[in-house]
């Protein structure tokens, strides 16, 4: 059985180009060809340094391609694949080394035939095409100069079929997410057992990055979070330069993943950075995987998405009643009024694959953005349409004490009354609580792909095994 864990096994992305013309549904009387375009090495500003590099990930869902300036021709009629390398200059390659043969080209990906960029021109002339597929992102400088009228250069057809294809993806991808996805719950296991107080976020996301790249994942699915104390409570923090507090509330949020040729993962887990939760920090910490296990229990194909949003938003209304942080209503009053945003202002899941917000979720696909009305229910990500076997998605609820939704929430004289501020107060040094897993979705349920422990008895016990 053929394993794509390895760096140089080539990748059968042929089948994703398939995928996509079935879903392009070209024009059998209309001669059509698919162009695109990589991404190119850049500079840091008025420098001769690099930055570090990634390709877009439609090129490499076309064809596997990780390195910079490629070009791609695809003839609809006859699927053959045409990949153009990058003419490199002399002096380039006293720097930088040699680029692969053509031979060796044709041996890494699957592509039927390599050519120059020299040879663009020639081959766009002899495929005579009547329309050229791109994505209005793509740079169709080449096709400009090579004399193609811009006439036929269609920007809107090739998108929706792309995004459409990669909701749902073959064995091999799976095989990779998975990996990406073990072994960033490993790093996070890591993190648990050698996080402490007074340590710098930036330690533990040193950390992070090196467990994932001596495991054969170089790059990140996206910038690493490490948020300690009140900053757990900020969705997007990746300054990550602070000092881990050493209060008893203390948590640690990461939200970190790795990726593996391309295809990433989404982690997050929150634990106490004494290594013990406070009776404050576990009573919210309990809530959020309250809500996250129950949504996993109800995911399988033919499910809706806003049904699990409204289910989050139903557990955590009845929760925060419970415990008294919200008062002076129902839960169906608290969730109408929509003062549960308050503590949960974001989706509860997302699209994984070659990005972290993979494509799909937007416009045609699962999980699109929608509301717009601050008075509604928090639906994020609306589903278009169910989900389906072979999607991978995340589930991240949260509960968050952010000081400026707070004050945004309570500075609103008809929705005072609702919250305790007393109550508050006293869980504020928690900061925020999420649990995010990447799942599967097969023929009857999940395959959860996301291996760290997450229950308060497991985490505990991880954080106090020896270091």
């Amino acid at each position: 059985m053929t394993s794509y864990l390895s760096s140089t096994e080539r990748l059968p992305t042929k089948q994703h180009y398939l995928k996509v013309k079935k879903l392009l549904n070209p024009d059998k009387k209309q001669r059509g060809i698919i162009y695109h375009r990589g991404s190119d090495i850049q500079l840091r500003d008025d420098t001769d340094v690099e930055l570090g590099f990634r390709n877009e990930s439609n090129f490499v869902y076309l064809t596997g391609v990780e390195d910079a300036g490629f070009h791609v021709v695809i003839d609809l009629e006859t699927d053959l694949i045409y990949l153009i390398p990058p003419t490199i200059p002399d002096g380039d390659v006293l720097w930088n080394g040699p680029p692969d043969s053509p031979v060796a080209l044709l041996q890494k990906y699957d592509v039927d035939s390599i050519i120059t960029e020299a040879d663009l021109p020639n081959l766009l002339t002899q495929l005579n095409s009547q329309v050229i597929h791109c994505l209005d992102t793509t740079d169709t400088t080449a096709l400009c100069e090579a004399g193609v009228d811009c006439n036929l250069i269609n920007f809107t057809a090739l998108k929706g079929a792309i995004h459409e294809a990669r909701l749902t993806k073959f064995p091999w991808e799976l095989e990779l997410i998975r990996y990406a996805c073990h072994i960033s719950s490993h790093a996070h296991i890591a993190l648990m057992q050698h996080t402490k107080p007074r340590q710098r976020e930036w330690e533990l996301e040193a950390r992070f990055r090196w467990e994932c790249a001596k495991n054969g994942m170089q790059i990140q699915c996206y910038l690493p979070i490490i948020a300690s104390g009140p900053r757990a409570a900020t969705l997007h923090y990746t300054k990550n330069n602070q000092v881990i507090p050493s209060g008893p509330h203390s948590l640690v949020l990461v939200d970190a993943g790795g990726e593996r040729r391309c295809y990433g993962s989404d982690v997050t887990r929150t634990f106490p950075a004494s290594g013990t939760f406070s009776q404050e920090a576990r009573t919210i910490y309990e809530i959020v995987l309250k809500v996250q296990e129950a949504i996993l229990e109800r995911l399988k194909p033919g499910v809706f998405w806003p049904d699990m949003h409204r289910l989050a938003i139903h557990i955590l209304a009845h929760e925060l009643l419970r415990i008294g942080i919200l008062v002076n209503g129902t839960a169906s009053e608290l969730i109408e009024t929509g003062v549960i945003r308050a503590f949960y202002f974001h989706g509860t899941g997302h699209s994984v694959g070659l990005d972290v917000h993979d494509v799909g979720g937007q416009g045609v696909g699962v999980l699109a953005s929608n509301s717009t009305n601050s008075n509604s229910i928090n639906e994020q990500y609306i589903l278009r349409k169910p989900l389906e076997k072979d999607m991978v998605i995340t589930v991240e609820p949260g509960l968050y004490f952010n000081k400026t939704s707070l004050a945004m929430w309570t500075r609103v004289p008809y929705l005072r009354k609702y919250f305790n501020m007393e109550r508050i107060e006293q869980y504020l040094p928690v900061g925020g609580v999420r649990i995010e897993d990447t799942v599967l979705i097969t023929e009857t349920g999940i395959d959860n792909l996301t291996v760290a422990p997450k229950t308060v008895k497991d985490i505990e016990a991880v954080m106090a095994m020896e270091k």
